[in-house]
């Protein structure tokens, strides 16, 4: 029998489950974990308003509940926190005796959401279990830095100091991602990321400081300082005789910007670089409110000469539609089919349709997120040519991708 967790009597759990009969055994079993402040609900509505009244450590919840169905949770977890009625969103463990593919997409709607941590029990539920699935998910928000108040001031304290830094450069730099040929092994392009190292948070996540930017309006300042950082590494490795393209991520509202592609264009004919050694990928991080202005602007930068990726293919409903829209000239599968493509047919399937896709169309295809030899070979099987992932590099400092290039 498993003995109860220290401290386990402080914890606050919330408990959605319709099933009177099946509530109460959970409610039991948590009792007798030592979790004392157990809150049963029977719905999802019952939930989002317990939650708006009290934080929870941990939800522990049901997926078919009827009209309080368990799948609109994450999605209304989302709106208590974009309304600033909680501050931040508890990790949820699904309880559900549907199939494993559905308890699985549960998991990753949870976290698209924004839950620090998300897991899926089959019911019906062990001790032993529900045990481990909650001390996961308490270890998920158990860092310091993760709790409601350190949220909060680093949220306010990356706000009040991210355009300094991008004006001033300070602390800022860029790596580069290589995108290796998955046949010869050579890097035939690379992706541009930002990085920012504070003086007093440390390292600071692209995740957490590009939607700043979004918010501050500070999208162009960032892509033209990404933009100066990668015409300079292009200048560098042009003069070696290397002419590997960089990418550089930009989102729809930055690319609508009227003179950005004449602006962009001036940068690189003044470096004497041509201009297919610079890519611009679009990131699907913000919906695309101005359809004809981004195909304006994409048009005219592929007319110019540039290179268009589409990032993260899939992972937005637009996908499909931009895709075939825009002139791309590349496809980029976004890593989470790539990260489930060996147990879930779905992704695996998704996988082959956009490399299908891309061959059909004369576009190349590049698989994000590879980071195990046997998503390598899967990849060749499918036929896709070239991935991205630390299972094939890190990113790189500049000096250090160019040496990647040197010694091919």
């Amino acid at each position: 029998m498993p003995k109860t967790d220290a401290g386990a009597a402080t914890r606050r759990i919330l408990l959605v489950e319709d099933h009177p009969v099946e509530r109460a055994y959970l409610q039991n079993m948590l009792l007798a974990l030592g979790y004392r402040r157990v809150a049963g609900v029977s719905s999802s509505v019952e939930a989002i308003a317990a939650l708006a009244r009290q934080s929870y450590d941990v939800v522990v919840s049901d997926i078919a509940m009827g009209e309080g169905d368990g799948t609109r949770l994450p999605n209304e977890l989302r709106r208590l926190v974009d309304s600033g009625r909680i501050k931040t969103m508890p990790p949820i463990i699904w309880i559900s005796s549907l199939a494993d593919e559905l308890l699985q997409s549960h998991v990753r709607l949870a976290m698209q959401a924004g839950c620090p941590s998300s897991q899926a029990l089959a019911k019906p539920v062990s001790r032993t279990a529900l045990q481990h699935a909650i001390k996961a998910a308490l270890h998920s928000v158990e860092d310091d830095t993760r709790s409601p108040r350190r949220i909060s001031v680093r949220r306010d304290l990356i706000e009040a100091e991210l355009g300094q830094a991008l004006a001033s450069g300070e602390g800022m730099r860029v790596v580069l991602q290589p995108q290796v040929d998955l046949d010869s092994g050579r890097a035939i392009a690379a992706e541009a990321l930002s990085r920012w190292d504070h003086p007093t948070l440390g390292a600071i996540a692209a995740a957490d400081f590009v939607p700043a930017a979004h918010r501050l309006g500070l999208d162009r300042i960032l892509f033209n300082r990404v933009a100066d950082c990668v015409v300079e590494v292009l200048v560098a490795m042009h003069a070696e005789g290397i002419a590997v393209p960089i990418a550089i991520n930009a989102s729809a509202s930055t690319l609508c910007a009227p003179d950005l592609p004449g602006a962009l264009e001036q940068r690189v004919a003044r470096a004497g670089l041509p201009a297919h050694l610079v890519k611009i990928e679009l990131t699907e991080d913000e919906p695309v409110i101005d359809w004809l202005a981004l195909s304006s602007a994409l048009n005219l930068l592929r007319v110019r000469g540039f290179e268009l990726a589409m990032d993260d293919f899939g992972a937005g409903i637009a996908s499909m539609r931009l895709f075939s829209a825009m002139p791309f000239t590349e496809l980029k599968i976004d890593r989470d089919f790539i990260v489930h493509m060996h147990r879930e047919p779905a992704s695996r399937a998704v996988v082959a349709a956009a490399i299908e896709m891309g061959r059909a169309l004369g576009r190349l295809v590049v698989a994000e997120g590879v980071e195990q030899e046997r998503d390598i070979q899967l990849l060749r099987e499918l036929g896709c040519k070239v991935a991205q992932g630390y299972g094939i590099s890190v990113p790189l400092s500049p000096e250090d991708f160019i040496a990647f290039c040197r010694r091919q």
